[in-house]
């Protein structure tokens, strides 16, 4: 070992920074409890549109205790979430768009619950790494599952429709005309709801290994009226042949979540009739993710493929271990791989990567 390597130099400057740097990371991780307690208990909406509230005026409308709505408050607006004038508080439009106000495109406030349901797994996800890698989905806490729900609402209600189906080649054709279509990995059935209405003539059936998530888009589908061109079947992602014949096959932040993705498109491209289409939405990621070291998007989807998607896909038959955030290359190369023509990029919105192809 040298001089060197015995006593090395410490630039403080650089201690200095990162410590800066990790403070504002734990001071965002406390926010975002808070955050998630402010959507639960209704916080957000009861201050939207209110004015300048008071605490006790607040806690009375929400009938929660004057004392930790209070010390909530506080924390919000020194986290910049409210302003403060003397003693009442106010939640600016601008920031309800994102807490509070459902079919906004920037309502996210659900991806504090996802984040939750990273904290609460921890001790699973910490087993997987001295084990095997896998976490199983229905291992995973509920918040979970009703955050990622909530959270890719807002993408489905403000994109699915307007931006990532027209730049589809094709896409919006077979759908006017009246197409059966599979979504696979369905979750709680709202894209697939979201599907059926906006073309009421194309047949949708959703697809999920997890019991529960079906229980819950069926349920969604009986408060929606129950249209009669949307189904629901527990079923892992290599059987959908076996339900007929589909003109599209749909993956909205799925497929990077199966156990064996190659498989999954393979059974696809089997179901699908010939010239069908298949479409997958994923996170947004580069193929070099040292070209996003430090963007809050990557940041995320690095944590989530970690501490969720990975394991999950881990700890099915297969195994691939995709992961959320790995580009879109390996996307491209799995389609072409299961027989697919013409694999493109369709649409990069900087928050999800839009890839499609076409059977033969």
């Amino acid at each position: 070992m040298t001089q060197t390597q015995q006593n090395p130099t410490i630039d403080e400057a650089r201690v200095e920074a990162f410590v800066g740097q990790f403070v504002t990371d734990i001071a965002g991780a406390a926010t975002t409890v808070m955050t998630v307690l402010g959507d639960r208990l209704g916080l957000y909406r009861a201050m939207t549109g209110a004015g300048p509230v008071t605490a006790d005026k607040l806690a009375a409308q929400t009938g929660l205790h004057p004392r930790l709505v209070t010390e909530w408050l506080k924390q919000q607006a020194v986290s910049g979430y409210l302003t403060v004038d003397g003693d009442t508080f106010e939640l600016p439009l601008e920031h309800a768009l994102a807490l509070s106000v459902v079919d906004s495109p920037a309502h996210i406030v659900a991806a504090g619950e996802i984040i939750t349901g990273h904290f609460l797994s921890l001790d699973q996800v910490e087993a997987a790494f001295r084990g095997n890698g896998g976490l199983p989905y229905e291992e995973v806490p509920g918040c979970t599952h009703h955050g990622i729900e909530r959270y890719f609402r807002t993408a489905y209600v403000n994109h699915l429709a307007q931006t990532w189906f027209p730049a589809v080649p094709g896409l919006l054709g077979k759908l006017d005309a009246g197409a059966r279509v599979a979504d696979v990995g369905c979750g709680h059935g709202f894209a697939t709801l979201l599907i059926g209405s906006t073309w009421p003539g194309t047949a949708v059936t959703g697809f999920d290994n997890h019991e529960p998530s079906i229980a819950t888009a069926r349920a969604r589908a009986i408060e929606a009226g129950s249209p009669a061109n949307v189904a629901f079947h527990v079923a892992d992602s290599a059987e959908i042949a076996g339900h007929g014949q589909f003109d599209v096959v749909v993956y909205f932040d799925a497929l990077h979540d199966l156990g064996d993705p190659a498989a999954a498109l393979k059974a696809a491209y089997d179901a699908l009739a010939p010239g069908g289409i298949v479409v997958a939405v994923e996170p947004w990621s580069a193929d070099d993710f040292t070209t996003t070291i430090g963007l809050p998007i990557t940041r995320i989807g690095y944590a989530s493929s970690t501490a969720l998607c990975t394991p999950g896909s881990l700890s099915q038959p297969g195994a691939y271990g995709l992961g959320t955030a790995g580009g879109p290359a390996k996307r491209l190369e799995l389609l072409a791989g299961a027989g697919f023509t013409n694999p493109i990029v369709a649409a990069d919105t900087g928050f999800n990567l839009v890839v499609s192809a076409t059977r033969r």
